[in-house]
């Protein structure tokens, strides 16, 4: 098996997971700190051009409900009204009056009074006594029409295009007008009006309702953008698509419908942008150079070792356990190299063990199959005690000897699982040997159902158990009874051994429980038979004691699966 292509392909995989690792964290990491810095900009700048626009508007509001308040006042004093219908020559009286009432407004508009057919009366700017305004059409017509203040923007087309913006107000004696009274909005008006209220960089804007240009800013008066707007606005795109690197916002003044606009430049340029991604490029790129560097040295020391490692594991699987690893270090791959030379160690030792063991085991074979030449020679002595009882006339020793040679020949035989009736018949055997011992000391009893005769249990598991309760139960010399019964429940056979006799006392009852050794060569048999138990099915089919009926003696249950002889196999 050649290793290059796993050690390739192993050393690629860490490569690949160094610079995942390394790169693409810090890659979305720096796209979101951008991103994130460019919103919080956005936001920043959005909430400061709000509030200036808020200002902005609010100021422009006060102004026009101010300047309507004047013209109001204006048209209600009685002695203007008389005085514009006398049409009596300039009159200091009305004059005061026109200042008195603009007065807290006289820096913020110029406000004037005119009469019926439109000539100039009374003005607190530049204008000229005797200039005509046209009363047919234009500001004048519009004042007398709806009767109340009504605001315009002054068109270069006006007969008088003075300043930006005007108000203006009919001024009434009963039902005829005899009078108007103008306020006018110049540039240096708004100027004052905005001044302060937007940062250096940013452009003012005013539109009247039909998104004609009132005042602008000197960075927007080239008369171009109100058109632009009016176009995007129609076509339902952005107002910042316009110029890439400029916010538009807008408001409109409630009660005159004109409109705000304020542009601001855009707190990251584009090639503030552009530079931002640049060094966002060139820290990834330096990142991705640094990554590759460490991940190709760290990956070589990696896979060096294990290069080397891969090649010894090769040799040991041909056969070549005197194979050893350099251990350069103490880290975790140096360690690996030590345990892999230790492993080598203990597997030459394991197998000169286990070649001794064979050794060992051939060796017992040939003395174990040397020694089953001597059943033959117990057998026969056995035959010949039995037939030296019946000739004597002592049929005690005729059948302790039959008996005993039935046994010794079920101990000795190769079969590990016997029927329960052979099992059974053997138990026979050895009760009968015991009843000839002890005379009329106990009372053997089975109660075993037939078709469970034929279940496959362990060889000579029955007997230590009732050798136990012989021995030991009525080792007082008392008279007991013995019963061995068996039943099905499911697929579980369930054996019980009872007795009457003395029992086990409470220290060997808790030392088998804990299964430690026994004491003074008691009871052997009971852990010999737990031990094949627990070795054939598990340590849960085990010997258990159970409460004995009447509280004497000792009952001990067996708990085996069901399993059966096949069809012509043998045990």
């Amino acid at each position: 098996m050649s290793g290059l292509p796993l050690r390739s392909s192993f050393q690629k995989k860490l490569m690949w997971a160094f610079l995942t690792v390394g790169v693409i964290p810090l890659l979305v990491c720096v796209l979101m700190i951008l991103n994130l810095f460019r919103f919080t900009l956005a936001s920043s700048a959005d909430s400061i051009a709000g509030d200036q626009l808020s200002a902005m508007t609010s100021g422009f509001e006060e102004l026009l409900t101010a300047c309507g308040e004047v013209l109001e006042d204006l048209g209600e004093q009685r002695r203007v009204a008389e005085a514009l219908e006398s049409r009596e020559g300039r009159d200091t009286r009305i004059y005061n009056a026109l200042y008195d009432t603009a007065a807290p407004l006289l820096r913020d508009a110029d406000f004037s009074l005119y009469d019926q057919s439109g000539a100039l009366l009374y003005t607190t700017g530049g204008g000229v006594a005797g200039e005509v305004l046209p009363v047919n059409w234009g500001l004048l017509a519009a004042a007398a029409e709806q009767g109340g203040v009504v605001c315009r923007a002054v068109s270069p087309y006006d007969a008088l295009p003075r300043g930006r913006m005007q108000l203006a107000r009919a001024i009434y004696s009963g039902s005829q007008v005899v009078g108007y009274g103008v306020a006018e909005l110049s540039d240096a008006h708004f100027a004052q009006l905005f001044g302060g209220k937007y940062t250096a960089d940013s452009d003012v804007l005013v539109l009247d309702p039909f998104w004609d240009e009132v005042y602008a800013t000197p960075g927007l008066q080239d008369g171009s953008l109100p058109r632009r707007l009016r176009s995007c606005l129609l076509e339902g795109r952005s107002l910042s698509e316009m110029e890439a690197d400029q916010n538009y916002h807008i408001r409109r003044e409630a009660e005159s419908g004109f409109v705000v606009v304020l542009r601001q430049s855009q707190p990251l340029a584009a090639w503030g942008t552009r530079l931002f991604y640049l060094a966002a490029a060139v820290s990834l790129l330096l990142c991705l150079a640094l990554c590759l560097y460490v991940s190709i040295r760290f990956s070589r020391q990696i896979v060096r070792p294990i290069r080397s490692l891969n090649d010894a594991m090769a040799a040991v699987e041909e056969g070549d356990l005197d194979v050893r690893m350099e251990v350069p270090g103490t880290d975790e791959i140096s360690q690996l190299s030590g345990r892999f030379n230790r492993m080598t160690q203990r597997l030459k030792a394991n197998l000169e063990d286990s070649l001794r063991q064979q050794q060992e085991l051939g060796d017992a074979q040939i003395r174990m199959m040397q020694a089953q030449l001597n059943p033959h020679f117990l057998y026969n002595t056995l035959d010949t005690v039995k037939w030296l009882g019946k000739i004597n006339q002592v049929p005690e020793v005729a059948t302790i000897s039959a008996d005993l040679a039935d046994i010794l020949r079920s101990s000795i035989s190769a079969d590990e699982f016997v029927t329960l009736r052979e099992e059974m018949e053997l138990l026979e055997r050895y009760v009968e040997i015991q009843r000839i011992r002890f005379p009329g000391k106990f009372e053997y009893e089975t109660q075993v159902p037939e078709e469970l005769l034929d279940v496959l249990v362990p060889k000579l598991m029955i007997q230590p158990l009732v050798e136990n309760a012989i021995i030991h139960g009525f080792e007082d010399g008392s008279h007991g009874h013995i019963q061995v019964s068996a039943l099905q429940r499911g697929q579980e056979l369930v054996l019980d051994i009872r007795d009457d006799g003395c029992g086990m006392s409470r220290e060997s009852m808790e030392r088998f429980q804990s299964r430690q050794e026994p004491r003074s060569g008691r009871h052997y048999g009971l852990y010999n038979v737990d031990a094949i138990l627990r070795l054939h099915y598990g340590a849960e089919h085990g010997i258990t004691f159970l409460p004995p009926a009447g509280g004497k003696g000792t009952h001990i249950r067996v708990i085996l699966p069901i399993s059966r002889r096949k069809e012509g196999k043998k045990a």
